[in-house]
């Protein structure tokens, strides 16, 4: 006897239903699910590009307002050499206006040498904080690549000129989600390593502006960030947040989250801040002016001081890329060491040049994600989807 197909009310095979039915609903919700993350990625990437232009468009409306001011100078001094009768005051107005016309923020004028030496420190000095991450999520349970944890820590930076400073941990928790990694994981970990970060930063600019002719505004708010951000990193606090809000085994929290994982965090954000510090110490080199300039031995420390507490407050402002507040800090902790106005240009060529470094650094990491799709592993359940960037 032939056994016949089993058919439901409609008249269709059991078999056909069960191929066609929950299995064509399931690739309806993939291919939904695949919709939604292609315009996710393409609003992430709307977003951070406009992020970058706007914060680039008001450093180089800086540039050119500082340069404006110079220029007027200039013509001030040529209108007094016009009308001047004595050759000697002649003269001393014109090696003035020769001594302006040699400071004007003029890219013909920067010094090339010094400029690539500042953007390749930085570029190197954002590399210390993905070895952070990585052993930060590590110490967490989650188990990505050195390279990725690099990737995501760099691809994360270009997240800071998008107000609210969440698109950082976005951006970093969906390049972490290739190897797997659970959000809350990578949530916890990128503010582990940020609140580090901004600690140790903190605590480089108080002891370096301690006995310097600063405001004392400038030390005190070093201190009170350093205390701030450094509390929730200590190995206790730590431990409690971990188990209680990331949820991970207290085994694993005792045996990872130790003083070991404290100063290793120390050692590589301290590492992160000198090579930023040589960096704008470059920088400052780099801007042109008619003021006279101290050695590098005595502009570093103060240098780095500047940079590390003006980064630090700017982030802590929840403003794009520290709009604004990391200037007026730059420039009141610089003016003990150079003039006003090369302090203002070397901030403002600051902004510049980091946004410049930190937009090439993640173009190529977004280069090596397209060209590294993710493979097919194993994914936590509870993984977010890997950013990748692109609308595809």
């Amino acid at each position: 006897m032939i056994d016949k197909p089993i058919r439901n009310d409609s008249g269709a095979d059991a078999d056909e239903v069960d191929a066609s039915g929950p299995v064509g609903v399931q690739d309806n919700r993939v291919g939904g699910r695949k919709r939604w993350m292609a315009v996710a990625k393409l609003v992430i990437l709307v977003v951070v590009v406009i992020g970058l232009a706007l914060a680039f468009r008001s450093a180089a409306q800086q540039w050119s307002a500082e340069t404006a001011k110079i220029d007027l100078a200039i013509d001030e001094l040529q209108s007094q050499a016009d009308v001047e009768t004595d050759p000697a005051v002649q003269r001393e107005l014109q090696q003035q206006q020769a001594a302006l016309n040699a400071s004007r923020p003029h890219p013909a004028n920067l010094n090339l040498a010094w400029l690539s030496v500042a953007a390749w420190l930085y570029a190197l000095g954002l590399l210390p904080s993905g070895m952070l991450l990585h052993r930060a999520v590590h110490a967490l349970g989650g188990h990505p690549k050195r390279s990725t944890a690099i990737i995501a820590q760099s691809l994360g930076h270009v997240g800071k000129y998008v107000p609210g400073k969440a698109m950082v941990v976005v951006l970093r928790g969906g390049v972490l989600a290739r190897d797997g990694v659970r959000p809350l994981t990578s949530t916890i970990s990128v503010f582990l390593e940020t609140f580090l970060m901004m600690a140790v930063g903190a605590v480089v600019a108080a002891i370096a502006t301690a006995e310097a002719p600063v405001p004392k505004w400038i030390t005190i708010t070093a201190l009170v960030t350093a205390l701030l951000a450094g509390i929730p990193t200590l190995p206790p606090i730590l431990r409690w947040i971990a188990a209680r809000v990331g949820g991970v085994d207290k085994q694993r929290v005792d045996e990872q989250i130790g003083w070991s994982l404290f100063f290793a965090g120390w050692g590589w954000s301290l590492l992160s801040w000198l090579l930023i510090g040589g960096s704008f110490t470059a920088l400052i080199m780099a801007v042109p002016t008619a003021d006279p300039v101290p050695s590098l031995i005595q502009l570093f420390p103060i240098a780095t001081a500047a940079i590390s507490l003006a980064m630090v407050v700017g982030f802590a402002s929840l403003l794009p890329g520290g709009a604004g507040v990391r200037e007026l800090v730059l420039a009141s902790v610089l003016g003990i060491v150079i003039s006003p106005a090369h302090g203002l240009l070397s901030a403002i060529a600051a902004r510049v040049l980091f946004i410049l470094v930190e937009a090439a650094m993640a173009f190529v990491c977004w280069v090596w994600i397209r060209r590294h799709p993710v493979a097919a592993i194993s994914l936590d359940r509870t993984a977010a989807p890997a950013v990748s960037l692109s609308a595809e």
